[in-house]
């Protein structure tokens, strides 16, 4: 389920977009929090500056001179106010604040002043700007207490790191996002063209499945169309084709009687030779639409279907036997598989004294078999002879009316039904022609 969301458009894009900015908050949590990071420039670096220096000379001053040590006087600035105290005979009131400014500033000073991690730097609630932070350095016997101001960055307070981490978000996810929809949009870029292509010079030239699984199946999809429709035009045209070569005979046939003894019309061969045109044109019908056109599926009983249709036959005189099971279910097209059928048995019944045919049902699948005594057909042929206009020389020779169509009709009824049709010579001699259907869920 998860394979099949990320690769979806949808699932990509968004996985994409994740993924760069999970790294992009990664790298910036990284730079922000890393232990005692060195503030940039301007802030708090003066203040830090005179802090460190101060507690660095009054740690060379007798601790019994640094209360009236010259170096607490001028170190005395407008936002920088210095005092030292012998706790607990003195009072020191603790400021206990957190700002950024305070944080900043303890930062630098615990990264400079090693000897000195017990300093502490607290934000104060006074209102005094020059009194907004407290600075707590113990010396010994004595506490340097220091207060200053609040300089602030506002809103660059993280400096260079912190901006350039968010510029690097916002490169990525937009780079990310861009190659991301370049991704889905160049396969259906190619689909377009192609189909344009297609449109104008009708030849199939498969496109690449790329892309996600929607573009793939589109591909797919496009692909197949672009196979059928191929498919069609040309046996359209061989239709066509074979329709105008076979009519001439009967045309030829009847121009020279008219010719030659237009008194003395013999009308049964005239009435033959319109049979046989008109069995012509209906087969090449048959077959452009192969009963598929209008007709929509419902639930039969191919059992009775096959039985009435050999019982048709038996009726004519023909040796046609069914054996099935009783009761098919089976949900398709009743015109469609009736001329189906129709086309087996009437081919077997042709080159055969004998013909039974046979349907069995298993788990999943449903089997029709037509077979005939006939002299079969040659090994090398079987393929053959379910092209469209193919005809066979001999003993299955093509017969009167016939344009090599009726094989190629079953073979496209039986595919519209998801099923195969398959031929094989029997012995000692026959021929079986085996449909295979799919059982449905509910037979």
């Amino acid at each position: 389920m998860i394979r099949r969301w990320i690769g979806s458009t949808l699932g990509q894009i968004l996985a994409i977009i994740a993924c760069s900015t999970l790294a992009t908050f990664l790298l910036f949590v990284a730079i922000v929090l890393v232990p005692n990071p060195p503030p940039s420039p301007p802030w708090p670096w003066d203040e830090a500056l005179r802090i460190t220096s101060l507690v660095n000379l009054l740690e060379g001053v007798p601790e019994d001179k640094r209360k009236r040590a010259t170096l607490v006087t001028s170190a005395q600035r407008p936002n920088l106010s210095v005092t030292v105290r012998e706790p607990p005979g003195e009072a020191i009131i603790a400021c206990r604040g957190n700002s950024l400014d305070a944080l900043d500033l303890e930062g630098v000073l615990l990264a400079d002043l090693r000897n000195t991690p017990e300093l502490t730097v607290r934000s104060c609630d006074e209102a005094e700007p020059e009194r907004a932070i407290q600075v707590l350095v113990p010396m010994g016997a004595h506490v340097l207490e220091i207060y200053t101001g609040n300089v602030g960055r506002g809103p660059f307070r993280f400096g260079m790191p912190g901006v350039g981490a968010l510029l690097f978000l916002f490169v990525s996810v937009t780079t990310m996002s861009t190659w991301a929809i370049w991704r889905v949009v160049r396969p259906l870029r190619r689909l377009s063209e192609r189909a344009d292509a297609f449109s104008r010079e009708l030849a199939p030239t498969p496109i690449e499945e790329e892309g996600p699984s929607e573009i793939r199946a589109v591909a797919r999809t496009f692909n197949l169309m672009q196979e059928r429709i191929t498919r069609s035009m040309h046996e359209r045209t061989r239709t066509l084709a074979a329709i105008g070569h076979d009519l001439r005979t009967p045309l030829t046939r009847m121009r020279l009687q008219l010719e030659t003894s237009p008194r003395d019309i013999d009308v049964d061969k005239l009435t033959r030779n319109i049979d046989l045109m008109q069995a012509m044109v209906a087969s090449a019908l048959g077959f452009l639409r192969s009963g598929l056109d209008d007709e929509k599926k419902e639930w039969l009983d191919l059992d009775a279907l096959l039985a009435t249709l050999c019982d048709e036959y038996a009726d004519s005189g023909d040796d046609v036997r069914y054996e099935g099971p009783g009761h098919i279910r089976f949900h398709g097209r009743p015109g469609a598989l009736q001329r189906a059928l129709f086309n087996l048995v009437e081919n077997a019944t042709q080159f055969g004294s004998v013909v039974a045919v046979k349907a069995t049902v298993e788990e999943h699948a449903i089997t029709i078999d037509v077979a005939d005594d006939g002299p079969g057909i040659p090994p090398q042929h079987l393929r053959d002879v379910l092209e469209p206009f193919f005809r066979l020389d001999g003993s299955r020779s093509d017969r009167p009316g016939s344009i090599g169509l009726g094989l190629s009709i079953v073979l496209e009824i039986v595919r519209a039904h998801d099923g195969t049709l398959a031929l094989a010579n029997a012995e000692p001699h026959g021929l079986v022609a085996r449909i295979t259907l799919p059982r449905p869920a509910t037979g």
